[in-house]
């Protein structure tokens, strides 16, 4: 008999990653992750392109990104070089006829991607060098020069730096190619091997734009004493994603992002020596660019006259083609209702893979031939990682459906809790996504199950702001944190409201970071709901700028100007100011080593509520950064499902 989903999901679903095709086509090497003992483990295995049995390749408990040699001999992989945790991840090198991995490079630092070059005698790598891997001389204090000194889920970053690397494959020998207060990333290698384009931070004004600000680069590959030229192609650009090469060199393809729209990509084509840039894609669609710092850009190819590439368009993902002259993208693979975790393309575009997710079904990984033919002819499912888990459980039935305000279109979704019989009354969570610029989109989501899986209607909106829907509706949150936004919401739930199995006084609020923000600013401002959930809130805006990693960077964007030029209006929108006004009890979530949005905000919300006599806890998880819901202790995160869920059967 089937069970709804609870917040031993956690542990009970495992997932894929990282696919990555073969030379030949042949076959899809990918990583396969699950909870084991408590802790998270990760191999890889691979499966026919065609579909068929899978298997197990590596014995590691926390391998990651495959990559074939180019005669596709060698699968690469990154893996830690000792059982220690913490320890540097290295590249290693598996047969691809069988036997045991080896460790290539012995560096005192963690290999952080590579690519290989073309005759297949080495590759360029990325490492983080990192001092503070160790003790500092016997110092027990941390000196900081720079407002980015440390970095979500990275640690402390001052003098830490990301360095490319020409790796030989036979020895593993090491030599640097770059130097310097920068870091590199995603380096991709030239068809004929000279050169090396990756994405770097040298711009002057760094300062106000890292983690994110980044430059299309070029270098050569073979190194000079102290560091070679690098050529910065797209200066004045807020950050790039990971390139590809035209087939003869002489170009390259890039998702950028302006400093004026830090949240809508574009692809353009960037002349190797001229620098001339011609926009490929407009806002119809968003390039994806990764996750920071968890997960970076997917590949592109650039096969003939056209580039291959993921991309995501009001809630959806698909594969993307587009001329390289800049005609308009069209759909290689039509990807309805369906969200791509992870991509790779062949290098003649023709042989796609991805890892889809839908509503009802974790992502797996899914093969598309692609000849002329049959353009957009979607293959088997190589994969089965949740099949068990989906076979034991009810899943609940996703509604999409859209309201309209203020002449703009709403995205808005309703989870149904199993078993959902129209003529019963329901109470309902509303769920609020973070960012502000990210989205809900048309996937599986752990949470909403979770929520729905306890007998609750769950409604998800992605209100003005929310990324994949142009760059206009994107940045209209732009200085407006709890405007617009939040009237779209509140509209939002006006409309689920009435419909008859919608109980209207048993409303709860959750979200998590921006979230949390709108979760405190909503029941700051309205007094409909009888219960909240703030997970890792955002409340004071004014010392957010100053305690968060990123508050001088991107927080000046997205607030305008720094707090004392403009004071009344950072006031005016942060939720801490209207505490007294909250009438519903509130449980708060926050990690302890969260440095994006810092625990003291969650300290100062849950201080000035009891302070006011207000029903409140907060429940903090030690150990866990803000991206904790992703890689957190799995502990932790089925504890934070469960308090939440407890709180809502408490009081809703």
């Amino acid at each position: 008999m089937k069970t709804p989903i609870g917040p031993e999901i956690v542990f009970e679903l495992g997932g894929v990653s990282s696919p990555a095709i073969s030379p030949d086509g042949s076959v899809v090497a990918y990583v396969r992750g699950q909870v084991d003992n408590g802790k998270r483990v990760s191999w890889i295995e691979c499966a026919p392109f065609a579909g068929g049995d899978s298997r197990r390749l590596t014995s590691g408990n926390s391998d990651s990104g495959p990559i074939w040699s180019p005669d596709g001999s060698t699968l690469a992989l990154l893996r830690p070089g000792s059982s220690e945790d913490g320890a540097p991840r290295q590249i290693w090198l598996l047969p691809s006829d069988g036997g045991e991995a080896r460790k290539l490079t012995d560096l005192p630092h963690s290999v952080a991607g590579f690519d290989w070059l073309p005759d297949g005698s080495g590759m360029i790598a990325t490492v983080d060098i990192d001092p503070h891997r160790g003790r500092r001389d016997g110092s027990k204090t941390t000196v900081v020069r720079d407002t980015y000194y440390r970095g979500d889920a990275l640690g402390y970053r001052e003098d830490a730096w990301h360095q490319l690397f020409r790796i030989d494959a036979g020895t593993g020998a090491a030599l640097q190619l770059t130097t310097g207060s920068y870091n590199h990333a995603h380096p991709v290698v030239s068809p004929d091997g000279r050169w090396v384009a990756f994405t770097a931070d040298r711009n002057v004004d760094r300062e106000k734009r890292r983690p994110f600000g980044s430059e299309l680069c070029v270098m050569s590959t073979q190194g000079v004493a102290g560091g070679g030229h690098v050529e910065r192609l797209t200066p004045g650009i807020m950050s790039g994603g990971r390139p590809c090469w035209s087939p003869d060199g002489s170009a390259l393809a890039v998702s950028v992002t302006d400093m004026s729209q830090r949240h809508q990509a574009y692809l353009e084509r960037v002349e190797r020596y001229s620098g001339k840039r011609t926009r490929l894609t407009d806002d119809t669609v968003n390039p994806q660019t990764g996750f920071f710092p968890i997960a970076g850009p997917p590949t592109m190819v650039w096969a003939g006259d056209e580039i291959t590439f993921a991309g995501d368009a009001r809630g959806r993902s698909g594969v993307y083609r587009v001329r390289s002259d800049g005609s308009e993208p069209t759909h290689a693979v039509r990807a309805e209702a369906e969200l791509i975790n992870g991509f790779d393309v062949s290098d003649d575009g023709q042989s796609i893979a991805i890892v889809s997710t839908t509503p009802d079904a974790p992502g797996e990984v899914v093969t598309f031939p692609s000849p002329p033919a049959s353009r957009g002819e979607r293959g088997p499912a190589l994969t089965r990682s949740s099949a068990d888990f989906v076979d034991a459980h009810e899943i609940g039935d996703v509604e999409f459906f859209s309201v309209e305000r203020d002449g703009w279109e709403i995205p808005c979704g309703l989870v149904y809790p199993p078993g959902f019989d129209p003529k019963q009354s329901y109470p309902l969570v509303m769920e609020i996504h973070g960012g502000p610029n990210g989205f809900f989109g048309e996937g599986f989501n752990v949470l909403h199950q979770v929520i729905a899986g306890a007998g609750y209607l769950v409604l998800f909106v992605n209100p003005r702001g929310s990324s994949t829907y142009g760059a206009k509706f994107t940045d209209a949150v732009t200085v407006d944190w709890g405007g617009e936004d939040s009237l779209d919401l509140l509209h939002a739930l006006d409309v689920v409201c009435e419909r008859p199995y919608v109980d209207v006084n048993r409303l709860g609020v959750h979200g998590y970071s921006y979230g949390g923000y709108m979760t405190a600013w909503l029941i700051g401002h309205d007094h409909r709901f009888k219960a909240a959930v703030a997970g890792a809130p955002v409340v004071n805006l004014w010392s957010m700028w100053g305690v968060s990693d990123i508050g001088p960077s991107w927080g000046s964007y997205q607030w305008g100007e720094v707090p004392d030029d403009n004071f009344d209006w950072y006031r005016e929108r942060s939720p801490i100011t209207y505490v007294q006004n909250v009438q519903c009890p509130v449980l708060i979530l926050h990690g302890e080593h969260d440095w994006r949005v810092p625990i003291s905000q969650g300290e100062e919300y849950f201080a000035g509520l009891r302070y006011r006599g207000k029903t409140a806890e907060m429940v903090r998880f030690p150990g866990c950064s803000h991206l904790m819901m992703r890689v957190g202790d799995p502990a932790l995160v089925k504890e934070y499902y469960e308090r939440l869920v407890a709180w809502f059967d408490r009081y809703v």
